[in-house]
């Protein structure tokens, strides 16, 4: 197993078969190192993606998994997520509707134990468009000055799922049924040690015990340093690529891409302990 780093983080593997028997240990070193991992030119079925997956350690189950044919016309298996903008011929969705850009956020931010992995898997890509960027929260943390750091420290942040892609979470009185769940705005990785900012601008709605305008001026500090575009990895997609990222310590978004365009990816996670 190779690893070379990339710019300004994340690293690529090469040199391994992740549907074979891998070194789990050597990928997880690597991945506490390096919070975003770029496996190219990968032939994982279903079951070969899964059984990596199981590896990591327990494995969420999206609440919007289906268990019919999928967009690639294989029957989808429970732990599996399609990451597409495609349609059954009724119109609907297979699951959550993934299709042009989308802010950053951290996967399940909004449930009491976030994932701690997502992995994806890309099967059929657009010519033009569909990146995926990540954010280093190690770093947006450490590059906040010293008076911020102050002003968060011990705060929590409400973390609510809307399903926007473009939008901040509405007022709290006009979403008193979505799903939520208020995280420290600081969290301290379980296996690195390091603070990492825990916020996002999809999903981060409000600070906990400041006003409105006090709470959104803040936020809008904390997105900003976190979305420095000269941080920014940006992941451009082949087909066969597996990449798995760190939600505790990096937030990600997708580029736009041409609506007419086919974009179907297969999506597992990890899921973990309630970040402190």
């Amino acid at each position: 197993m190779q690893i070379s780093p990339l710019d300004p983080f994340g690293a690529e593997i090469t040199g391994i078969d992740l549907a074979g028997d891998v070194d789990i240990t050597a990928i997880q070193d690597a991945w506490y190192a390096h919070q975003v991992l770029v496996f190219r030119d990968q032939s994982l079925s279903q079951d070969d993606q899964l059984r990596f997956t199981s590896r990591l350690g327990p494995m969420g189950i999206s609440r919007n998994t289906i268990t019919d044919a999928g967009p690639s016309g294989e029957a989808t298996q429970p732990g599996i997520m399609w990451v597409t903008n495609l349609r059954r011929g009724d119109g609907s969705a297979y699951g959550q509707p993934h299709g042009g850009e989308m802010w950053f956020h951290s996967d399940m931010c909004y449930a009491e134990k976030p994932y701690t992995a997502t992995i994806l898997y890309a099967i059929e890509l657009p010519a033009l468009g569909g990146a995926t960027r990540f954010a280093d929260m190690y770093g947006a943390y450490e590059a906040l000055p010293g008076e911020t750091k102050q002003r968060i420290e011990g705060k929590s942040v409400v973390q609510v799922h809307e399903y926007h892609r473009l939008e901040r979470p509405s007022p709290e009185a006009e979403r008193p049924d979505a799903l939520q769940f208020a995280h420290p705005a600081v969290i301290v990785h379980p296996e690195t040690g390091r603070k990492a900012l825990f916020v996002n601008r999809l999903m981060s709605a409000s600070v906990v015990g400041m006003e409105a305008d006090e709470s959104e001026a803040l936020l809008e500090e904390l997105f900003d340093r976190s979305e420095d575009p000269a941080k920014i990895l940006s992941h451009n997609w082949r087909p066969g690529d597996l990449v798995m990222w760190d939600n505790r310590c990096t937030i990600h978004g997708r580029a736009d891409f041409p609506e007419t365009a086919r974009r179907i990816l297969r999506r597992t996670t990890v899921i973990g302990e309630r970040p402190s």
